[in-house]
């Protein structure tokens, strides 16, 4: 076999197995090719019709005759059209027409390559794949989880029932939105980002990984969701698919939690200061009377016993302390600031370090849960600026506007390193875990080579906090 007929032998087989129907004629229409799929659609073997003429296959009122084929074939025009071809049983056949010249060189002949498709059976394979849509989404649909589908820029392309009622808007409201016009502040600014990221070469490390985040409602409540995006190819195109699960009963009962936990260390605390503080006072002071009878007899172990005396005071004192930091904060009547103020003040006192508040006017902060929640993770910061950073001097700034509370603590301590006790320590975990209940945000920065910061962002509209 030489190369021309072995190129020809190859070029038929690849013809057998394309699923279209391909037909290919001489210039006045005899059939010289008849792959497998034209006799699935029309009934005639190869044998059946090797030369004969294609007109046999179509009515004789069609639109688009055969000679009309080769006319705009050689003006090398695309030639697509539908036409009713006749099956070997008389039956018609919805067809799909493509067709072209192909010219040969030197002396020979040029023929004709004719593409068929069954109209029917696109048909039925569109109204498959809309009947397989149709069951996906009518199974999402009773799925409690919420669903969602975004392309790669973050917009909606499909949502279910659930995630219209956990954000209270309706299906057509959703699609065509950007996943950000669910998410508050400041969660809607790095949302960009966010998409970016599943599509950079990092993205593994968000793709299929749950996220806590904070969801906005129509109603502008700022509820706490955990979202997981899984990335799938869909004919070509990137399209995220996200659950998102609310998280407001979990984070319910975390608060119930530290409530309790807030309860239980205030009577620790009282405790503390109302029993073995009032015992060790009243132990001090015998010590102090009996030292000063052995020094008026002129007895021996005067000395001693003052000295236990004193031990027991600075052990009186310790639980004084202790019991003071156990205690809650009381804010009704002072005003989280007037509490942040005084807390800088004693840290100035008892360490020397300089620590100041700074605020630009007055804070009033109504609820007492997120005031508390605030003054830990203040307390707690400055704790870490002295403890592991070494600081001279500590700010404490607050601040209030119409969306959201922040503070934020700067101090100018050696900073730390993220894998180090205070980057990765449980005060650390506590502060973000307090942020995240008030659904807020806590991030840990070093500025520049000086100040290290300790941020932390709370949304005004938190449902919970209202």
């Amino acid at each position: 076999m030489g190369m021309a007929s072995q190129f020809t032998y190859q070029i038929e087989n690849i013809l057998e197995s394309i699923l279209h129907g391909v037909i290919v004629t001489d210039t006045r229409g005899r059939i010289l090719f008849w792959n497998r799929a034209n006799r699935e659609m029309f009934g005639y073997t190869e044998q059946e019709m090797l030369n004969r003429p294609i007109n046999i296959l179509f009515e004789k009122d069609s639109k688009i005759p055969f000679k009309e084929i080769l006319r705009k074939c050689s003006l090398s025009e695309p030639v697509i059209g539908r036409w009713h071809g006749i099956r070997k049983d008389g039956s018609l056949v919805w067809l799909e027409v493509r067709a072209k010249l192909v010219k040969s060189e030197n002396s020979n002949p040029d023929y004709c390559v004719i593409s068929l498709g069954d109209i029917d059976k696109f048909k039925d394979t569109e109204n498959r794949l809309n009947q397989s849509q149709a069951v996906f989404e009518l199974i999402l649909e009773d799925i409690s989880d919420a669903i969602f589908t975004s392309d790669e820029k973050g917009e909606i392309l499909f949502v279910n029932r659930a995630v219209s009622e956990m954000f209270g808007y309706e299906k057509d409201e959703l699609v065509g939105k950007n996943l950000k016009y669910l998410m508050p502040f400041p969660f809607n600014e790095s949302q960009d980002n966010f998409m970016e990221g599943t599509l950079s070469a990092g993205s593994k490390k968000i793709i299929g990984k749950d996220r806590e985040i904070f969801g906005l409602r129509k109603n502008d409540a700022v509820f706490p969701i955990e979202l997981v995006i899984s990335k799938i190819r869909l004919e070509g195109d990137r399209v995220f698919a996200g659950v998102v699960r609310d998280l407001s009963v979990r984070r319910a009962l975390e608060r119930k939690l530290i409530e309790i936990g807030n309860e239980e260390r205030q009577r620790i605390g009282r405790n503390l200061h109302d029993g073995l503080g009032q015992m060790l006072t009243g132990i001090r002071m015998l010590s102090e009377n009996l030292a000063k009878k052995l020094n008026a007899n002129a007895l021996p172990c005067a000395d001693d016993v003052q000295e236990i005396a004193e031990l027991i005071h600075e052990a009186d004192e310790m639980v004084r302390t202790i019991s003071r930091e156990m205690v809650q904060v009381d804010f009704e009547k002072s005003g989280l600031q007037v509490a942040l103020d005084n807390l800088c003040k004693k840290t100035t006192k008892l360490t020397g370090v300089n620590c100041e508040l700074m605020v630009t006017e007055t804070v009033e902060i109504d609820d007492h849960s997120m005031a508390l929640h605030l003054y830990r993770i203040i307390q707690e910061a400055i704790n870490n600026a002295i403890k592991h950073g070494k600081a001279d001097s500590i700010v404490v700034r607050l601040s209030r506007n119409g969306h959201h509370t922040s503070i934020t603590v700067d101090d100018d301590g050696v900073g730390f390193c993220k894998d180090s006790e205070m980057g990765d320590g449980v005060g650390i975990q506590i502060m973000k875990h307090r942020a995240a209940v008030m659904g807020g945000t806590l991030e840990i920065q070093r500025i520049d080579e000086s100040v290290t910061r300790i941020r932390c962002i709370v949304p005004n509209n938190h449902e919970d906090f209202k």
